[in-house]
């Protein structure tokens, strides 16, 4: 067909292998890590890794994510496997670990050296948070024009401290899980499109991130042709 770009579809596994602090959700103790990353988070740590347009870590400038539209790539979401529909893991977390929000935090469930005598500190804002523990596993699949690598590694979370060790897999039987807020806002998709398509799953997390599926690779491919082809 006239106009269409050859298109490719790789699902992917992701394995943390560092600690991640990403976008927390409240709980009984405190704040968890969510069990997803998402699909922007990926394409700017791609970006990044790839070294392309000196596209900086998303910390260190306001992402306007219309600069997405410019590469021929685009993500699913990544979620754990029993989301996905390929085995029954789900993410790992630390326990939960104090944090003092001047001090940052460490490890070993304490966010100061031994040495310090807390009583000192000014101002003190503690809480508990819970990052996600280094192998818990996350998959997803990329569409793109067939012109990009993989990395080896992608970094995402508060900071770009956490780190993700990034695999190809076969994409057939991946449950895949769609961000709304990427496709109306920043590939400016029709929404009438989304009727015919059944999702059991929906969650708003924050303002940039409506996930909802699970959905097939078909129904991917025809939510993203139009984006894919810059049309």
């Amino acid at each position: 067909m006239e106009g269409v770009k050859p298109m490719r579809v790789r699902g992917i596994k992701l394995t943390a292998i560092e600690p991640i602090n990403y976008y927390y959700q409240p709980s009984g103790r405190g704040n968890r890590s969510s069990q997803f990353i998402g699909d922007i988070a990926l394409k700017y740590a791609m970006l990044h890794q790839l070294g392309i347009d000196n596209i900086p870590f998303t910390n260190r400038f306001k992402p306007e994510y219309e600069e997405l539209k410019r590469y021929n790539f685009w993500f699913s979401v990544a979620v754990p496997g029993f989301m996905a529909g390929l085995d029954e893991g789900n993410i790992e977390l630390f326990k939960p670990l104090i944090r003092n929000t001047l001090q940052g935090i460490d490890y070993n469930g304490s966010n100061v050296h031994p040495a310090i005598k807390v009583g000192q500190v000014m101002y003190k804002n503690f809480y508990f948070q819970q990052p996600i523990k280094p192998g818990s596993k996350f998959y997803a699949i990329i569409l793109d024009d067939g012109k990009w690598p993989l990395p080896q590694v992608l970094r995402v979370g508060t900071g770009k401290t956490g780190v993700l060790k990034i695999e190809e897999i076969e994409p057939e039987g991946i449950k895949i899980y769609i961000n709304l807020y990427t496709l109306r806002n920043i590939i400016s998709l029709d929404i009438n499109k989304l009727q015919n398509i059944k999702m059991e799953f929906s969650e708003h997390v924050v303002l940039q991130y409506f996930i909802a599926g699970p959905i097939n690779i078909e129904q991917f491919i025809s939510l993203y042709l139009e984006a894919l082809n810059g049309l």
